[in-house]
């Protein structure tokens, strides 16, 4: 199991700080739910633990390796799966999977492939460019693509936004079963209803934790939004 800590750090852009003095532990098992409004510093923290932005200050462990000194090491076990579409529309659904392996240096994955893609509905859709595919489709072939490498982690950034809610909760039942099934999941969303009892909780506001613990610890989707100054921004159930 590999945890996630985030200890004593700092980032800005600009001279607007995001984080200060920001520490998070994420425990490497089960679904981690990081739940917070708009500008909370959510989508910050997914492209530090990423590698995509380096801190100012503090330090970040994936496991026992450093994200700063070992961005390929420390990213080989994870899994991303980005908020904003980073498929190729003109590629078919298992060319953008063929051009992720080899990006990735990955052999020997294409019996993993045909697993994937009938376990998330994608197996009819195979031949199809990603342009044709729906919302919902096109959301399953990222979490597909950064399931291929099998990795530990899996952290996935407002993965169900824009969806309809059908289809948001199908996507969440699914990545829920990987968890249950082992892989760490870290899920990072604004919205209550894609969240179970069970799931650890941590609640950002305005780049700090204002409070964490399971969904039923933390009085579901009512305390939860009772604990909000901005309530509005969080899903009416």
């Amino acid at each position: 199991m590999t945890d996630i800590v985030l200890e004593n750090v700092n980032f800005s852009y600009g001279k607007k700080t995001v984080l200060e003095n920001f520490s998070l532990s994420i425990k490497g098992e089960g679904f981690t739910a990081l739940l917070g409004a708009n500008g909370a510093g959510k989508s910050t923290i997914f492209n530090l633990i990423a590698g995509i932005l380096v801190s100012d200050q503090g330090k970040i462990m994936i496991g026992d390796v450093n994200a700063h000194d070992r961005l390929q090491r420390h990213t080989a076990n994870m899994g991303f799966v980005f908020q904003e579409n980073t498929l190729d529309p003109e590629l078919s659904v298992q060319q953008n999977i063929r051009y992720f392996a080899g990006l990735f240096g990955l052999k020997n994955y294409q019996p993993r492939v045909e697993v994937l893609l009938k376990e998330f509905g994608l197996w009819q859709q195979r031949s199809e460019k990603a342009a044709s595919l729906n919302g919902g489709h096109r959301r399953r072939l990222e979490i597909v693509r950064a399931l291929l490498p099998n990795p530990e982690i899996l952290i996935l950034d407002e993965p169900t936004s824009g969806l309809d809610p059908t289809i948001r909760q199908e996507i969440s039942n699914q990545v829920h079963a990987l968890a249950k099934q082992g892989v760490n999941v870290v899920w990072i969303t604004h919205l209550l209803d894609e969240i179970e009892e069970h799931d650890q909780v941590i609640l950002l506001e305005k780049g700090r934790i204002k409070e964490q613990g399971t969904f039923a610890e933390l009085g579901g989707a009512q305390g939860i939004k009772s604990k909000f100054v901005a309530k509005e921004a969080l899903l009416q159930l």
